[in-house]
This record gives C-alpha cells, structure tokens and sequence, in this order.
C-alpha cells in the first residue's frame, strides 16, 4: 500500500496534533487533507456545517434534568400540593426519556437543540473510474479527535461505563413510572424510591461531565490512521483507478461529538448517489489489536452493517490469510458506520480492537500518539479495504 499513509498519520497526530472537534486544529488538518488532495491532482470540496461541541452535554443535560424531577417529585410530594409536584415531575421525565432515546438512536431530539453550536467542515474529493462508472464507493474518515474521557481510560472503567450506561436509561424510564404514579398516589414511599433510583444517573453524571475539563487526544489510532488512510488510497486510486466505480473520498469532522460531519455529508449528497457502499475506517492502526470489519454497533439498539459487504469482507479475508480480518460485534459506542446505517446507507466499519479489552487500543487517553501505532496493522486495514472495494467493482 501506500507509503505515504504513514507519513499522513505522523502529520495529523504529531505536527498538527490534538484535533478537538470545532477546533482551529481540526480546521488545520482539513486544510492538509485538501491540500494532500490536491497535490494528487483532484478537485476538492469543502463544505462547512455547524456541529454541537460536545458529545456528552446531551447526556449532562438528560441526567441534570431528571436528577432535578426527582428533587421536585421528592421535595412537594411531601406537601399536600404533592400532586402537582409529580405532574411537573412527569413532566420533565417523559422530555427527559423521550430526548434520551432519541439521542441515542442517532435521532434529533432537543437535548442537541439546547446545546452550543460551532462551525467545522468536511473535505472530499471523487476519484473517477477509469471506464463509465456503473457503482458508486463513499469512504469516510474522520481528522479530529476526543477529549480524555475518564470511562476510556482502563478497560474496568470501560466495562463499567457500558453497564452504568444500561442502567442510566433503566433509571431514567423508571423514574418517570415513579412521577406518574406519583400523581394518584401521595405515598412517601414512592418518593424515597425515587431517591435511591436517582443515584443511578448522579453517578451517570460524574463520567459525563467530566471530559469536558480535559485535553483532546492526539489521536494517533482515533483517528489519524483512518484518516491517513483515505488519502492514501486516493493517491492509489490516481495510479490504479476501478474499472467501473467512482470513489468517493471524504475527511469528515465532528464524529467525535457525534458523527456530525457523516451526518452532514448523508443528508447533502445522498440522494445523488444512490446504492452507494460506504466504508468507514476508524481506529485502524493500534497497537495489539486485530484486524476486524464490524458486523454489528449496539449502543442502545443495533445498526447493522450491510450483509454483501460483510460477504466481501469475508471473501477477502479468506482470499489473505496474512490479514488475520475477523468480524467484530462493537457494543458500547459507536462509529460513523452507525450513522450511516441509521440513515439507510449500505455501509461497512473496518476498526482495530483489542481481542482482550474489546476497545481500540489506548481509545481516547493521552497515550494515543503516533508512537503506539502499528505500521503493519494500519498497512493490512488499508489491504483489506483495498480489497473489499476491488471486490465491489467487480461484483
């Protein structure tokens, strides 16, 4: 594969470094991205958005939110006006649990619509197909990076934030049972439930609040690699164009708060391209990690990734058994690979996971630099990608 991809992640980890999401450093490495396509002779696009800054505020703001309905249904319920206390209790509990789903489905909803609102970009250039092109390849990878999320920061915490997370959305419906009930009934025993149940999100909130006080990441593996690797597929594609497939090549911004510049890119250019395959590289290049296509991202609900695809993958994996590609089922957060699926394109993830830990390796701590990526792993990720969009131009 390219040489070149390499020298692209050491660039974007190391010389411009930590690339908030709506930074002037997430700016400066669209700004290379654009310029590294250019120099390989494409046209390129920019097109600017607007994205929420953080990708916890939501979840701040749902949690502060139903601790608050608590105190309120506890506090007047015992009073005789305990009634009107559950209704305003109620209330904020079914905003709260009906915004809190959609959140995590991927959806619009007003936790994002009560959020700042900064501008970033996505850059994205078409590599043409050498004959009349008769498919369509979109290849998405995102340049910035995300702050030092106590939840990432060892695997315990990691496995503890995925259960805290379950329990948190539990909690939340829970609690709006409890305000409705508390309507009817004025028993102080349905108050002191509530209490206890409220600890649930109060402790939610110590692991949402607390990113928002730390430095960004350089980024080496989340996600330098990724983004490296679509411009060193493009400069490929300039030598070895498919036969009959247009490839798309997109730098987007914003994933880390969101998957905003997917979502941006989807809703702008979609339509113009329909039956698309879209692949995602994320996190391709740590260290002691396999090399794995993700069949599946639950969060709360599964997305899927399309089962062709997944085919090709396979195929390709069986076809090069040095790659050592398995499938992965990633559970606890997500990609932009769920965003795309959430908005009916035909996608695919490729991630490098740690087989013990079940994360990208050093996911969001200071220690993912370019020092702790695998030149080999990041090199057989862009092998098997390479493969998969052979296999969709010949199919």
């Amino acid at each position: 594969m390219s040489e070149n991809t390499l020298k692209h992640v050491e660039h974007f980890s190391s010389t411009i470094g930590a690339r908030g999401s709506t930074t002037p450093k997430e700016k400066e490495a669209h700004e290379y991205c654009k310029q590294t396509l250019e120099s390989f002779g494409y046209e390129t696009h920019h097109e600017e958005f607007y994205s929420p800054v953080s990708g916890w505020m939501p979840y701040t703001i749902a949690l502060s939110l139903i601790i608050f309905a608590t105190l309120i249904f506890y506090g007047i319920g015992q009073t005789q006006n305990f009634s009107a206390g559950a209704i305003a209790a109620s209330f904020i509990g079914l905003f709260t649990a009906i915004s809190f789903f959609l959140e995590m489905t991927h959806r619009d909803n007003p936790l994002v619509w009560l959020m700042p609102a900064e501008k970033s970009q996505n850059v994205w250039a078409v590599a043409k197909a050498k004959n009349e092109a008769t498919r369509r390849i979109v290849i998405m990878g995102h340049v910035d990076t995300h702050r030092t999320a106590l939840a990432m920061q060892t695997p315990t915490l990691w496995q503890i934030f995925q259960i805290l997370t379950t329990l948190a959305a539990v909690a939340v419906v829970a609690l709006t049972v409890l305000f409705l009930i508390g309507i009817f009934n004025p028993d102080p025993l349905l108050r002191t439930i509530a209490l206890g149940v409220a600890v649930i999100p109060l402790v939610g909130l110590i692991f949402t609040v607390q990113p928002e006080f730390t430095p960004y990441v350089k980024g080496g593996n989340d996600n330098a690699t990724g983004a490296a690797a679509v411009l060193g597929l493009a400069e490929r594609l300039k030598k070895e164009p498919l036969a009959k497939t247009d490839v798309y090549l997109i730098n987007t911004g914003c994933e880390e708060v969101g998957c905003y510049g997917a979502r941006d890119w989807i809703k702008r250019h979609a339509s113009e391209l329909p039956n698309a395959d879209y692949l995602v590289l994320d996190n391709i290049g740590g260290k002691n990690s396999d090399v794995n296509y993700v069949v599946s991202e639950t969060v709360l609900l599964p997305f899927k990734s399309e089962s062709r695809l997944i085919e090709f993958a396979e195929r390709v994996a069986k076809e090069n058994p040095d790659l050592k590609a398995t499938p992965f089922h990633y559970k606890g957060l997500y990609s932009e690979m769920s965003i795309c699926a959430r908005y009916g394109q035909k996608v695919l993830g490729l991630l490098s996971f740690d087989p013990k830990t079940k994360m990208p390796p050093l996911f969001h701590t200071v220690r993912d630099d370019f020092n702790n990526v695998d030149p080999g792993i990041l090199d057989k990720s862009e092998r098997l990608a390479w493969g998969i969009m052979q296999k969709i131009d010949q199919a």
